[in-house]
C-alpha cells in the first residue's frame, strides 16, 4: 500500500529529481532523456548487472517507425501510415491519441537512438517497408545505453525492486520505496516518478488471474522479474487500469524452448508450409496474413484450440529457401521423415489423418506466382480452413516438422495514461508526480500485435515521460 513520506521502515533516504523504475528500453531512455534536460535522475533495476535490461534484452529489439525508402527498405512509410496499422490492428479500440503520439515520435526516437550510436539493419524482406533492426539486437540496444548512462554519471542501483509508492498529504507521488541491498531504502523524486518496469507477464498467480487457468504453463520469453510490482503499487495509489486485462503478447515459439527467458525462440517461417494439431488436422489459415500480422494471434490459437502444442510441417521446396534460416532460431533440430507415414510415426500423430489432411492441401492448392515478399493471393481453396497466400503443396520429400507452442512477451492491460505519459487515476484526473512508460501503459494492442511497435513505444514514452517531469 501507498506510504507517507518519513514513514517508519526505511533503512535510508536518497533524493533525486527523477526515479526510473525499471531498466529496459523505457526505464534506459527515460533516465538518458531527464539527464539531458538537466535533471537528476536514478534508474532502479529490481534485476542483478548481469540480468538488466527487461525484456528488451531477449529482443530483436526491431522497430517500426516512419521513414522514406532506402538501402533497407523499397518504399515510403509515414507517420499517417503506421497510425493507420496499429488502429486496424487493433480492430479500432486502441487510445487515438496515444497511437498518434507514437507514431508522430517515433522517427525522431529512432533517430536520438542512433544519436547515442545505434547502427541499424534491415528487418525481415517483407517487414523492410516499415522496420529496422539493431545491428546487435536487444542485448545491443541494452548494452549501448547502459554505457551511455553510466558516461553521463547517471547512478543504476540493481537488484533494487520497487515495492510501494510514497504518497503526500496532496495525494502526489512523492517518491518510491524499494528493498535493496542495504534494505528498505525510500527513493524521494521532486519532480516525479517514472513506471517502466513491465507488465506482470512473469508472475504465474497474476498470469492465471487475468490470463485464464491455461496461462500457467506458458513459456515466458522475456525478463523473469517483470511480476507486475509496478501496476500494482500504482492501483493501489488511485491509478485507473486499461486496456485489455485478458490478452497478452506472444509468438509461436519452438516448442523445447526453455520455459524461461528462453528469448527468439520463435518460427516467423510458418507461413512456407501448415499447421496441424496432435490429431494430424489443420487449423489455422496459415497464409491469412503477412507474418507480423499473425504470429501473436497463431500462437494463442495453439494454446487454446490445439490443446498447447502442434506441429508446423515443411517439405523440402520451403526448407531449402534462404528466407526459412533466417526467419527460425532453432532450439533443436528439426524432425525429418521421407514419407509423411514415415513422418507421423515421428511425430505421434495418426497417420490416416497426417495423409488426408496434406493429400488435401496439395489438391487444393491453386496456380499462381509465389511471392513471399507480397500478399500472392496463391491460395489453397475448398478445403477448411482455405489457405489465402503462399500455397505450395508439400510434395517434395524429406519433410521437416517443428514443434510449435504459444509463450508470454508482455501482458496487454496497463494504466491508464495521457499523450505526456502522466498516469490518470480512477476520478480521471492526473496523478501528480507519476508516469508511466512501455509496458505498463494501457490502450495501446488488443487482440493482437502489430510487429515491431513494443521497443518503439517505451522508447518513445520513456523520453516523453522524462521531459515533461523534468519541466515540472
Amino acid at each position: 500500500m501507498p506510504v507517507p513520506p518519513g514513514a517508519p521502515g526505511a533503512s535510508a533516504t536518497y533524493e533525486f529529481d527523477i526515479a526510473v523504475v525499471g531498466g529496459g528500453i523505457a526505464g534506459l531512455s527515460a533516465a538518458l532523456s531527464a539527464h539531458e534536460a538537466g535533471a537528476s535522475a536514478v534508474l532502479l533495476e529490481k534485476a542483478p548487472l548481469p540480468n538488466r535490461g527487461g525484456n528488451t534484452r531477449f529482443a530483436d529489439a526491431q522497430m517500426r517507425f516512419p521513414h522514406e525508402a532506402d538501402e533497407f527498405g523499397p518504399r515510403d512509410y509515414s507517420a499517417d501510415d503506421m497510425y493507420r496499422d496499429l488502429m486496424r490492428i487493433s480492430r479500432g479500440r486502441a487510445n487515438p491519441d496515444l497511437i498518434r503520439t507514437l507514431c508522430d515520435n517515433a522517427r525522431q526516437t529512432a533517430e536520438w537512438l542512433t544519436g547515442l550510436g545505434l547502427e541499424w539493419e534491415a528487418g525481415y524482406p517483407h517487414t523492410a517497408g516499415y522496420r529496422r533492426s539493431p545491428k546487435a539486437g536487444g542485448q545491443g540496444l541494452v548494452d549501448l545505453l547502459y554505457r551511455r548512462l553510466e558516461g553521463a554519471g547517471v547512478p543504476v542501483s540493481y537488484e533494487t525492486g520497487a515495492v510501494d509508492l510514497i504518497v503526500d498529504d496532496a495525494r502526489r507521488i512523492a517518491g518510491v520505496r524499494c528493498h535493496s541491498p542495504e534494505g528498505v531504502v525510500d527513493i524521494m523524486a521532486a519532480k516525479g516518478v517514472i513506471l517502466a518496469c513491465g507488465g506482470f507477464q512473469a508472475n504465474i498467480e497474476m498470469r492465471v488471474r487475468y490470463l485464464g487457468r491455461f496461462a500457467d504453463n506458458l513459456i515466458l520469453r522475456g525478463s523473469r522479474f517483470n511480476t507486475g510490482e509496478g501496476l500494482r503499487m500504482a492501483i493501489d495509489a488511485g491509478a485507473q487500469p486499461a486496456g485489455q486485462w485478458g490478452d497478452y503478447h506472444s509468438a509461436v515459439l519452438d516448442a523445447r524452448s526453455p520455459r524461461v527467458e528462453c528469448g527468439v525462440t520463435a518460427l516467423y517461417n510458418y507461413q512456407m508450409g501448415i499447421f496441424v494439431d496432435r490429431q494430424g488436422y489443420r487449423f489455422i489459415d496459415e497464409g491469412e496474413d503477412f507474418r507480423d500480422h499473425t504470429y501473436v494471434k497463431f500462437s494463442k490459437r495453439i494454446i487454446e484450440e490445439a490443446g498447447g502444442e502442434a506441429w508446423c510441417i515443411f517439405d523440402q521446396r520451403a526448407y531449402q529457401r534462404e528466407e526459412f534460416a533466417r526467419a527460425w532460431r532453432p532450439v533443436g533440430p528439426p524432425f525429418e521423415a521421407g514419407s509423411l507415414t514415415e513422418l507421423a510415426s515421428v511425430i505421434d500423430v495418426p497417420p490416416e489423418n497426417l495423409v488426408e489432411t496434406i493429400t488435401g492441401f496439395n489438391n487444393a492448392v491453386q496456380p499462381g506466382d509465389y511471392n513471399l515478399d507480397v500478399l500472392d493471393g496463391k491460395a489453397a481453396t475448398g478445403i477448411t480452413p482455405p489457405k489465402s497466400n503462399w500455397a505450395l503443396p508439400l510434395d517434395q520429400p524429406p519433410y521437416v516438422a517443428i514443434p510449435v507452442t504459444g509463450g508470454i512477451t508482455f501482458t496487454f492491460g496497463g494504466l491508464k495514461c495521457d499523450a505526456s505519459a502522466r498516469v490518470i487515476d480512477t476520478r480521471e484526473q492526473v496523478m501528480g508526480g507519476l508516469y508511466a512508460a512501455g509496458e505498463p501503459m494501457g490502450e495501446f494492442f488488443y487482440y493482437n500485435y502489430p510487429g515491431a511497435s513494443s521497443v518503439i513505444r517505451g522508447a518513445v514514452f520513456g523520453r516523453i515521460a522524462a521531459q515533461h517531469a523534468a519541466s515540472r
